[in-house]
């Protein structure tokens, strides 16, 4: 049975629309019950469920909480479903609906919404006049939290370690219950994804770790809904989150971390997979080796020098870096694609070195310690002609001036 409240709409909204019907008599006594009955013996109700309210000229309006597909008949005749509805507005008005919008196109849809006394109910609602006697059909979602709750820890200052051989969990993503673990692997390719405000895919960790369970009562709907919830609680920043309530890209910045997850749920199985994290000590290691470390997850806004917040991370990996290492003194080095021209490449990859170098000046990092010096497309390290290939191109790097490779 539904919730008292949203019962007590429901029979508003059966209540009103007999009450309007030409050439018909409004029974004499109702059997709301009864009527329920049959509506919820047709039309199933779910405990967690979510519609999409279109909103004529603005986006489209998402709700998510207990949801009913459900049809009352309308008693009496009408030309068309236009007039029936211009006979039935006025009472579901009355009874306490809001009408967002009205589409005349397309078969007529109707938005309402229904805010009161703690109720808030959203309907896609339409008549249909292919019916005998014709049917007010309603979509509704009362909105409400998800019925379950997880609580996640917050990522520790010092990184933790991470799940191998596909076996364990990451300690900062709590599996829901009733999961069972189905392995998973460990990867050096790139892991890119889509930042909040990019236009493309970047590279955001030089490799990743996944994990695989299987849930089967779980619904998409709820499982982003909860880790939404879950992951903004533990202090994670919600990069994007799909239409569809399949995926949830995250990212964790605080206290020089620099976490990028990715969860998606497939149906009766789901995953997260994460970004590796540069230690320092890693850093220093590829300096020795290759003279140069391509910095991953340093990001900007498009086409421009200006550094995005999920940049702190990698960067204050880089400062740790030069912190440790007194005598070490670098180039800050900026690489783009070859999308665009010369001129503005190699602009832009200027500004974009010196960029990084003022947040480490800021950082406390001497400045006599550091050039900043663009290269533009000069230097690739993949093939344009990809989409993967100019991701990787478009980089920042430091680079030891004295170091020699292979020695």
């Amino acid at each position: 049975m539904p919730s008292a409240r949203i019962y007590l709409l429901l029979v508003a909204v059966v209540l009103a629309i007999p009450s309007v019907a030409q050439n018909s008599k409004p029974p004499a006594e109702v059997d709301f019950l009864s009527t329920w009955g049959k509506i919820q013996q047709r039309y199933p109700y779910e405990n967690f469920g979510q519609s999409t309210f279109p909103h004529y000229g603005e986006n489209q309006i998402n709700r998510r909480g207990r949801h009913w597909d459900l049809w009352v008949p309308i008693p009496g005749s009408y030309k068309d479903r236009y007039e029936t509805w211009a006979a039935v507005k006025p009472t579901v008005v009355k009874s306490g609906w809001t009408i967002i919008s009205e589409n005349p196109h397309g078969g007529l849809l109707i938005v309402l919404r229904y805010n009161q006394n703690g109720v808030d109910a959203w309907a896609n609602a339409s008549v249909d006049d292919g019916a005998s006697p014709m049917r007010f059909t309603m979509d509704l979602i009362e909105v409400t939290p998800p019925p379950i709750s997880m609580t996640l820890h917050e990522p520790a200052q010092t990184p933790e370690k991470m799940p191998t051989g596909g076996k364990g969990d990451f300690p900062y993503l709590t599996p829901m219950p009733g999961s069972v673990a189905h392995g998973g692997q460990e990867e050096d390719t790139p892991f890119r994804l889509t930042p909040k405000g990019a236009s493309q895919d970047e590279i955001v960790a030089n490799g990743s770790v996944l994990r695989n369970y299987s849930l089967n009562d779980g619904s998409q709907i709820l499982f982003v809904a909860v880790y939404h919830d879950a992951l903004l609680k533990a202090g994670w920043d919600i990069e994007q989150e799909t239409p569809n309530a399949e995926v949830i890209v995250a990212h964790y910045g605080k206290h020089g971390r620099n976490l990028w997850a990715y969860l998606i749920d497939h149906g009766e199985e789901y995953s997260f997979r994460v970004g590796k994290e540069a230690a320092p000590d890693q850093m220093k290691s590829k300096l020795i080796a290759d003279c140069h470390v391509a910095i991953y997850g340093v990001l900007f806004d498009f086409n421009k020098a200006t550094l995005q917040p999920e940049s702190d991370g990698p960067l204050g990996q880089v400062g740790a870096l030069l912190t440790a290492n007194s005598s070490l003194n670098v180039e800050v080095q900026g690489h783009t694609d070859n999308v665009g021209t010369d001129a503005y490449n190699q602009t832009l990859s200027e500004a974009r070195a010196k960029s990084v170098m003022t947040w480490l000046t800021q950082h406390g990092v001497a400045p006599g310690r550091m050039t900043a010096k663009g290269y533009g497309k000069t230097m690739p390290v993949a093939d344009n002609k990809t989409d993967d290939g100019r991701m990787k191109n478009r980089r920042v790097e430091i680079a030891d001036p004295k170091c020699k490779a292979g020695k």
